[in-house]
């Protein structure tokens, strides 16, 4: 049985170290004086920029279902499911289609607890459905 919580153990710290923060949205410097330089329009994040700060290890269920944003949430989803897989051997990024059954998964798994921990949920999902393994 030791093998399960060695297994266990590993995915948490894989999935725990995948939160990272964004890169900077502020704009450059410089002596434009256009409306637009001066007011520039919001850019949209990445398709996986995360823009949630608190790390994924300390980030609670309640965290996910309220605070957390649809973006946020799928980037969560996918940076956890990447980080697993990497640790069963994958070299390559999940389908989107399973990025978003992982997401509803953790929805559907942290309604259960808003204590729970999104890396403690995001590894039971994992290891408890093969059909996300590589």
């Amino acid at each position: 049985m030791r093998r399960p919580t060695i297994a266990l153990a590993a995915l948490l710290l894989a999935v725990a170290g995948c939160s990272t923060p964004p890169e900077s949205d502020t704009p450059a410097a410089g002596p434009e004086t256009t409306t637009s330089a001066v007011h520039p329009e919001p850019t949209k994040p990445g398709k996986y920029e995360q823009t949630w700060l608190t790390p994924y290890s300390s980030t609670t269920c309640g965290d996910y279902l309220t605070a957390l944003d649809d973006h946020q949430r799928w980037v969560l989803a996918a940076d956890m499911l990447s980080g697993a897989r990497k640790v069963d051997g994958a070299t390559d990024l999940p389908e989107d289609t399973e990025v978003e059954r992982f997401r509803q998964d953790m929805t559907t798994a942290c309604g259960a607890e808003a204590t729970a921990k999104t890396t403690e949920v995001g590894a039971t999902l994992y290891m408890l459905d093969s059909t996300y393994k590589p």
